[in-house]
């Protein structure tokens, strides 16, 4: 801001001496001297030469408030969460639009210390292939083991190419090369040319040229740092899905009656979820609990989890103890700590009469009042050893009879809309 009010005050000040300048040329003109015209003449000439010098000083001050613009922008590009494809085209494209380039590419390191052209545009921001620039390695390599810019106004004419042909023989002109570093690290290139006209990259921006270069490589390197980090970080959900769903096969194998059943469950329960409004993110957290609603269950021994024949009142308060197991299981494990809501509480009843804690109504977590209604749903369509799988139809009423007592009404109105091959599919 300071600045454009400097820039402001300048051509306020060069206007104030040109119409100064005219107001005397007025007062001599209206003295009527013969020997006033000559000096008038001189007047005329400096008053035409303050008006270049403000129209000059007017273009320059436009094209620094241009450049600052553009450096401010890679400024925020450096500060944002864009993808490194965004910001490559988004420097790549002010790079052109500030040298009044012809076109560019931008070179960086890969991880095996190779230079390769991630992206190649012109000045309309059209992608180009990489083989309409074979031709500057010579200047691209220059820059790469010196590791400073080369800038030039006339290549053809520039002692530093009168070696190479690529340069006579494309018609090259202006050319800039700039070395990408990131703490002395050198990262990349960025290059830049026009066939068409001299004088488009002077040496008076080269100090604009390198800050330019150097925001540009922060701003880079934040990006492939981002994505890195992005990539790790999608690879360790993945170590942890594996690992539960691990857990998972574990307690199927231990339980061949219910195998099957978890996964099952687990697809059905994010399927009512999403009918129900809940988002991406707490979906995630739901799928995991339901995955692991009955992993407290390997605390329990196999002589009662497996036991042929009914159980004991004790056998009985045991196995329901297993929402507590697995609550004392997963909590330890942070990412785990949102997803206990299923394994802690599927068992709790509407109105209160269901375990472990006897909790009633919304005190229920929303995903264990989803769950517990699909978990009684697969259980009771599904074939057991002892038992035929009840007829669908029956499993609906019942679970629309338990509705104000074991289930939350509103989740069984929304179970009650999905159809026959949701429910199939489950």
């Amino acid at each position: 801001m300071k600045i454009v009010r400097a820039e402001e005050s300048i051509l306020e000040e060069l206007g104030s001496v040109q119409s100064q300048m005219m107001q005397v040329m007025m007062r001599l003109t209206n003295i009527g001297n013969p020997q006033v015209s000559s000096i008038n003449l001189e007047l005329t000439q400096l008053v035409r030469m303050v008006a270049r010098l403000k129209d000059d000083a007017q273009a320059r001050f436009s094209i620094q408030r241009e450049r600052m613009e553009a450096l401010s922008g890679v400024g925020s590009i450096i500060n944002s969460s864009l993808g490194l494809k965004r910001v490559l085209d988004e420097v790549m494209d002010t790079m052109i639009n500030l040298m009044k380039a012809e076109r560019g590419f931008l070179m960086l390191k890969n991880e095996a210390g190779d230079f390769r052209v991630q992206i190649a545009r012109d000045a309309n921001h059209h992608d180009l292939k990489e083989d309409a620039f074979l031709f500057s390695k010579s200047i691209v390599r220059q820059v790469l083991e010196q590791g400073e810019a080369v800038l030039t106004t006339n290549a053809r004419e520039d002692p530093r190419f009168e070696q190479q042909a690529s340069v006579a023989a494309y018609h090259l002109l202006s050319i800039l090369c700039a070395p990408l570093k990131v703490k002395d690290e050198l990262i990349g290139v960025l290059y830049v040319d026009n066939r068409a006209q001299t004088g488009i990259f002077t040496n008076d921006e080269l100090d604009l040229i390198s800050t330019f270069a150097n925001q540009a490589a922060v701003a880079i390197d934040n990006a492939r740092l981002f994505e890195s980090l992005q990539a790790s970080n999608e690879e360790l959900q993945e170590a942890y899905h594996a690992t539960l769903e691990g857990w998972v096969r574990a307690l199927d194998l231990r339980d061949k009656e219910t195998e099957g059943h978890t996964k099952r469950v687990t697809a059905l329960t994010e399927t009512l979820a999403r009918r129900m409004g809940v988002g991406e993110d707490a979906l995630v957290h739901i799928q995991r609990g339901a995955l692991l609603h009955d992993i407290g269950k390997m605390a329990i021994p196999d002589g009662i989890l497996l036991k042929p024949s009914a159980l004991s009142p004790e056998e009985r308060i045991l196995v329901q103890m297993h929402p507590v197991y697995a609550f004392e299981m997963l909590s330890p494990i942070r990412f785990l700590v949102p997803a206990l809501d299923i394994p802690y509480c599927h068992h709790e009843k509407w109105d209160g009469s269901g375990y472990p804690r006897g909790l009633s109504g919304k005190d229920i977590p929303l995903a264990a009042r989803i769950f517990a209604v699909v978990d009684v749903w697969d259980a009771l369509v599904s074939d057991r050893p002892y038992r035929k799988g009840l007829k669908p139809a029956d499993v609906r009423k019942k679970i629309r009879d338990d509705a104000g007592s074991h289930f939350d009404p509103q989740v069984v109105d929304a179970f009650m809309e999905l159809d026959e091959k949701t429910l199939k599919g489950r």
